[in-house]
């Protein structure tokens, strides 16, 4: 049996990628970004910047003073304290805009206020073009290696 030469399969699975990742862009919906006209207003105070568990713990590296973990503190309309991570998709979280104390306008699901979404400095349209880019690029490597 002749083996399988995966190498011819490289453009496709360059298109493919690049596909998916403007398809994402376009497509996927995020949610808490509608509680911004859902939900409930409050103002709420960057609580901690951190690093997500399992960053790179090598304390000889410069980069490890990276923050990539955002931790927002704030009370709802019912006086109940909540403190949780930003999970917004397409929120580029450059955490250097944010310093620890910082106030920042919150807005929750007030079945869930566990949901909430934090209004930042970063466009998500600027992130889903960026997404798309990405895409473009791997469109592009793929129909050159296809035809080149």
């Amino acid at each position: 049996m002749e083996d399988l030469n995966l190498k011819q399969f490289e453009p496709y699975i360059f298109i493919l990628i690049g596909i998916g990742a403007i398809l994402f862009s376009l497509l996927k919906k995020t949610k808490l970004s509608a509680l911004k006209n859902s939900g409930e207003k409050v103002e709420g105070v960057v609580y901690e910047l951190g690093q997500a568990p399992g960053y790179n713990t090598n304390y000889d590296l410069p980069i490890n003073n990276v923050k990539d973990k955002l931790t927002i503190r704030f009370l709802t309309k019912e006086k109940k304290w909540i403190t949780g991570d930003i999970k917004q998709p397409f929120a580029l979280m450059f955490t250097g805009q944010y310093t620890a104390g910082q106030k920042v306008d919150v807005y929750y699901d007030r079945e869930d206020p566990s949901k909430f979404f934090v209004e930042t400095k970063q466009s998500e349209n600027l992130a889903r073009i960026f997404v798309a880019g990405v895409g473009l690029i791997f469109c592009s490597v793929g129909l050159y290696m296809l035809y080149a």
